[in-house]
Parts: C-alpha cells; sequence; structure tokens
C-alpha cells in the first residue's frame, strides 16, 4: 500500500475526536487508499466540465478536479462518466449509494452535485458538501453594439438570444409582462446560440457563463460577458460541490483536505483558467 498523504493523515487525525464512532467512519477511506484508486463520477455530456472525447477519454474541468484530488490523496484516478439522470436525485442514488438500474458500481465521490440545502435533505444516503464553484447567470454582449452598464429594457430594441425552457428564458419571457417577447432569439444548443451570436445575427446572448465560456474557449473567442442586475430572477446563481456515501464522511473529510490546499495554491484556478472558464468561488458558508 501506499503510504498515506499528509493531507490523508490530517483528515485521519482530524477523525480521531469523533471517539466511538471513529471506528465506524475511518473504514471506507481505509478501503479507498488500499484500493490505491479514487472512483470519481462525472457528466458523460456536460462541457466544459466532463465530456468524452471522440478517441473515448474523459475531458474536462471536473475530470481534471478529480485526477488533482486523487493525487493529493496519494491514488490513482478512476474517472466514470455516466449520463444525466432525470432529476439530480436519481444521479445520487445511480452513482452513489445504490447503483445505476442498468448495473454498475457506484463511484467514490460525484462531482458537480447542486449543494442546495432541500436537495440534500431530501437525499441522506449521501452526503452533499465541499463546494468549489458558483454557477451564475450571465449575459455576453457585442460590446460595439450593447454598453457594459445596460438595463434590460434595451432589449425592447436589440435582439438578445437564449437558450429555450431554462431560467435565463423564463426571466425575459417575463420581463416587464412580456416586453422584451419579439426580440428574443430562441435555439436548442447552446453552441448554436454562440455561432448565431458570432454571425451577429444578435448582440447579447444569455445563459450559463460557465457553459457559455467553454464553447467560446473551444473556438479560440474570449467573449465579453457581464452580469447585470437581474431583479425578480428565479436563480442567478447556484452553488456546486460533491457527493460521497453516507457511511463514507471519513473520505469526504479527507477530500475537503485536499480541496482546500488545491484552492490556497492557485491550481484550482488554474484549471478552470485552461478550459476557458472564469473561476468564481463558492461564497463562504
Amino acid at each position: 500500500m501506499k503510504p498515506k498523504s499528509s493531507v490523508v493523515q490530517a483528515a485521519v487525525a482530524a477523525l480521531s475526536v469523533l471517539a466511538s464512532a471513529s471506528s465506524v467512519l475511518a473504514r471506507p477511506l481505509d478501503e479507498v487508499m488500499a484500493s490505491k484508486i479514487l472512483k470519481v463520477v462525472a457528466y458523460l455530456d456536460n462541457p466544459p466540465f466532463s465530456w468524452e472525447q471522440r478517441d473515448g477519454s474523459p475531458a474536462g474541468i471536473d475530470v481534471d478536479l478529480g485526477r488533482v484530488l486523487a493525487k493529493e490523496l496519494g491514488l490513482d484516478a478512476e474517472i466514470i462518466l455516466r449520463l444525466q439522470g432525470e432529476k439530480a436525485d436519481d444521479d445520487l442514488r445511480g452513482n452513489v449509494w445504490k447503483g445505476p438500474l442498468t448495473g454498475g458500481g457506484v463511484g467514490d465521490v460525484m462531482l458537480h452535485v447542486p449543494t442546495d440545502r432541500e436537495f440534500a435533505l431530501r437525499n441522506r444516503e449521501a452526503v452533499i458538501g465541499n463546494a468549489y464553484f458558483e454557477e451564475r447567470i450571465a449575459v455576453f454582449i457585442d460590446p460595439e453594439r450593447i454598453p457594459e452598464n445596460f438595463g434590460f429594457s434595451l432589449f425592447k430594441k436589440e435582439k438578445i438570444g437564449v437558450q429555450i425552457a431554462t431560467v435565463a428564458d423564463y426571466y425575459l419571457m417575463t420581463f416587464e409582462d412580456g416586453a422584451l417577447i419579439e426580440n428574443i432569439l430562441h435555439y436548442v444548443k447552446q453552441s448554436d446560440g454562440v455561432k448565431r451570436f458570432l454571425s451577429k445575427e444578435m448582440p447579447a446572448l444569455m445563459g450559463i457563463r460557465s457553459n457559455l465560456e467553454g464553447i467560446f474557449h473551444a473556438q479560440g473567442i474570449r467573449a465579453k460577458a457581464v452580469e447585470p442586475a437581474m431583479p425578480g430572477i428565479v436563480r442567478s446563481g447556484w452553488v456546486i460541490g460533491m457527493a460521497w456515501k453516507d457511511n463514507s464522511r471519513d473520505l469526504g473529510y479527507a477530500l475537503q483536505a485536499a480541496l482546500e490546499k488545491i484552492r490556497t495554491s492557485g491550481e484550482l484556478e488554474r484549471i478552470f483558467s485552461s478550459h476557458g472558464v472564469t473561476y468564481i468561488p463558492p461564497p463562504a458558508p
């Protein structure tokens, strides 16, 4: 067995204060260490965070993060890419504590999990935590046509694109009781929206900042993103983190220590930057 890294040793030391529970909680981490592999679950089609390349190899922010976390624990990473279920609850059941209905095992940790409190309370078989990024809604603009300090009333005259059936779409469609409807251009795929934006069909594009930045980056383009005031929007941002099985809390502590180390060193921000995504740290707890 590889010797435990300093990160793991720190996590195990912290657990010693849990008295009688420590022996129970320590076993899952020991099993992971004995296997020399950290099994990391990420989504199959979620660029820029995770996707499968043409040669079948995984790539993306979460893939890189999983590998770095494993390295900090003195382990190798096994990246498992899984399709997204109808609900995030299904993903936790299939990837963290029970296994897919079609067969296959669970991972040691799942990435890109919403850290919403209500979501966590209804999924008690899993532990959700170790937040590492805040997703935000943003508007990408053509600076020659749209000023940075614009208000959404501007789109009574100018066109704005948005992916259909999203939080951003709902906001635009209901703004001032539908005042913008005639100037909202819909698309199904984010890549189609970027293509139409670059063709000058519309001077503004609204959606999840990280997703759009990733698409622009893949085309070698750095687009201007702004986060204007969005009064009344259902949700302008949400935090993502990790999930692990309820009886693997010791592993969660070890991952927390590893995450803090790579965050402090700047390596986490570098991972995001390498994929063209602006790193937005989660709010302090």
